[in-house]
């Protein structure tokens, strides 16, 4: 049986929840808000309201079969079915930008390895334990890429703190060349 969703858990979120989620959702408080400054759109409800339904109409639809859950969906006022169908397209982006081979390509794309070498990194040490041979194969390959690509260069820092040291020449009497 599936579980039933208490309307309670929704109403008691904030606007600030919903900013902490980020992504989508931050967009779609920025388009509410436009939405509501806009005279014909006086009276509207509050973002946070708006959301709160929005997030209650897609979770339910979730619980039914997908010809139940259209039919739910279709039923609901106009701005809560684009809402639904906006945070519906957000989390199908958010799904693709995080799949392997997403990452492997934003890595490629940034060519140079000391811009990506933590996010390979994090591949090797998350994913190496539990993906397959070949993945974990494709993500040393893709190391190996972005390492020849990137040109060899030479980093001097020069730093001291709290020591007796002079930089460059030193020319005084004082201080006699050897």
């Amino acid at each position: 049986m599936a579980k039933k969703l208490c309307r309670e858990e929704y109403t008691i979120r904030t606007l600030s929840f919903y900013q902490e989620q980020g992504g989508i959702f931050n967009d779609l408080i920025t388009h509410l808000t436009k939405l509501r400054k806009q005279p014909q759109n006086r009276g509207m409800q509050p973002p946070v309201t708006l959301l709160n339904e929005a997030c209650f109409v897609l979770d339910s639809s979730k619980l039914k079969n997908e010809e139940d859950a259209v039919k739910y969906i279709a039923e609901q006022p106009e701005i809560i079915q684009d809402l639904v169908r906006r945070l519906m397209e957000g989390q199908k982006q958010a799904q693709a930008a995080m799949t392997l081979q997403a990452i492997i390509n934003y890595i490629l794309e940034h060519k140079q390895y000391q811009f990506v070498n933590q996010i390979i990194n994090m591949l090797k040490d998350l994913i190496g334990r539990t993906c397959t041979d070949e993945e974990y194969q494709q993500i040393l390959d893709v190391e190996k890429a972005v390492m020849a690509n990137t040109p060899m260069q030479i980093v001097n820092k020069n730093e001291m703190h709290g020591c007796n040291v002079f930089p460059g020449m030193v020319n005084n009497p004082n201080f006699p060349r050897q």
